[in-house]
């Protein structure tokens, strides 16, 4: 409030003025905040009231919290953390961690902010509210099964070494590797691999054509994947510009859901798809436990020294491991039918349907990956790597034989149970902002 001059006379405010002010409504049954206005006669003079805005002032929280503790409970010993690194990636104290258990941990005090809970896509999914957000519109009758897409494709990279590193034909590794040449992005969040347990992923940010080929190929294990977004929330880890770089995110269906419902629920993490400018998804019928699968079967029974594993696949229901160019193992996947997660019983996206392009080996030729473009931005890039050389393009028809298998696929996954997730009934409400008039005192005259 602004002094008068001296010996000018002091204006006086009239008791019936009122100024608006933001507040935030709560949802039915939780406590109202009030502003009480003092006595006239007993009120100190006030400033101007400074009016709030969505970000600025409190916000309602639930009466009872939904903390870390909570997640562990509802989600992870109850056999649905399928290990997508959400929580850990939207903590805003970076207290949450990767772990050995392909489970979260946490390592130090919870500060009781709730970010971690509303940010995980088990605790719930809105996916119609979700698909809204990123496409923009609802899916139409044809899409039912596939999900939103605009164009399906066979693809193969142009690069024989990518053919040579890469799973199948290679697309996702060429559309990131375009994407890096062009400067549509600065970085890939990719699955890289553990210097300490051979063949265990973890995320891994990927700025060159060397990292790109380190990294290609399948993985059969989860590694948290989009806990690699800590990077980005977390200022000066990981030499990451969190308010430049632009970011590729490569991912399975489970952990697309992760990163977009971290940034689509109010009470999570909205900044983390800032920067991020496309998304490719992979195909996935399921993930196998680490150490279940690499470590007791592979080395354990089988007898093979993971150092010297140079190829993981699992096709036409085979698991196929190569050491060298000799291929060690070729045997029926129910060979390690015990290793499959069991968080996978509840997931129903068999070909990320949350992705800008989503692929796969299934629906195409041998050495070849289908795609699916489902946005504008995915079928831009499909097109422009292809004009540049990237990759060779062959359209695939709704009546191939092949998207009929991938179709057929799809509605198999879909027969789980995602009941335990898969709704809009749990989540803490946005409140929203009204004008209520606050009463000023009036200030005596001099």
């Amino acid at each position: 409030m602004s002094t008068p001059p001296a010996g000018a006379p002091e204006k006086t405010v009239p008791a019936s003025v009122t100024t608006p002010v933001a507040s935030a409504k709560p949802p039915a049954g939780l406590p109202s905040p009030t502003t009480a206005a003092k006595p006239a006669s007993t009120a100190p003079p006030l400033a101007p009231l400074k009016s709030s805005v969505e970000g600025e002032g409190w916000k309602p929280l639930p009466k009872k919290l939904k903390i870390f503790g909570n997640l562990v409970t509802e989600v992870v010993n109850k056999g649905l953390c399928m290990y997508c690194g959400a929580c850990i990636a939207s903590c805003p104290i970076d207290i949450l961690f990767h772990s050995d258990k392909e489970e979260p941990i946490m390592r130090g005090t919870c500060a009781a902010c709730q970010v971690c809970y509303y940010s995980c896509p088990r605790i719930e999914l809105p996916l119609a509210e979700v698909e809204e957000r990123i496409f923009g519109r609802a899916r139409r009758p044809e899409e039912a099964i596939l999900g939103i897409h605009i164009g399906t494709y066979s693809v193969r990279a142009k690069d024989p070494e990518i053919l040579k590193r890469a799973q199948d034909g290679g697309a996702g590794t060429a559309f990131l590797l375009y994407a890096l040449d062009n400067k549509l992005v600065d970085y890939a969040l990719v699955s890289g691999f553990s210097a300490y347990d051979p063949w265990r992923p973890e995320p891994r940010a990927a700025r060159t054509r060397e990292d790109l080929l380190e990294s290609a190929g399948s993985r059969y294990t989860p590694g948290g994947q989009v806990g690699g977004l800590a990077d980005v929330a977390i200022p000066n880890r990981g030499g990451v510009n969190f308010e430049e770089d632009k970011i590729a995110v490569v991912g399975l269906p489970c952990e697309l859901q992760g990163m977009w419902r971290m940034n689509t629920h109010w009470i999570a993490t909205p900044k983390l798809a800032r920067n991020v400018v496309f998304t490719i998804g992979l195909f996935c019928s399921k993930v196998f436990d680490y150490e279940k699968m690499m470590v007791d079967y592979v080395q354990g029974k089988r007898g093979i020294d993971l150092r010297t594993v140079t190829h993981v696949n699992v096709k036409k229901n085979r698991l196929l491991i190569r050491v060298g160019d000799k291929l060690v193992i070729d045997e029926p996947v129910e060979a390690i039918g015990a290793a499959a997660r069991e968080e996978c019983n509840a997931c129903i996206d068999y070909s990320a349907e949350l992705a800008d392009l989503a692929i796969g080996a299934i629906g195409s030729p041998a050495g070849w990956t289908t795609v699916l473009t489902r946005t504008p931005r995915g079928e831009e890039i499909l097109k422009s790597a292809e004009e540049t050389g990237y990759v060779e393009v062959k359209p695939l028809s709704p009546v191939d034989k092949g998207v009929k298998f991938l179709e057929r696929l799809c509605l198999k996954k879909r027969q789980r149970d995602p009941s335990a997730y898969m709704r809009r009934t749990t989540a803490f409400p946005k409140p929203e902002p009204t004008l209520v008039n606050v009463e000023l005192p009036m200030k005596t005259p001099a």
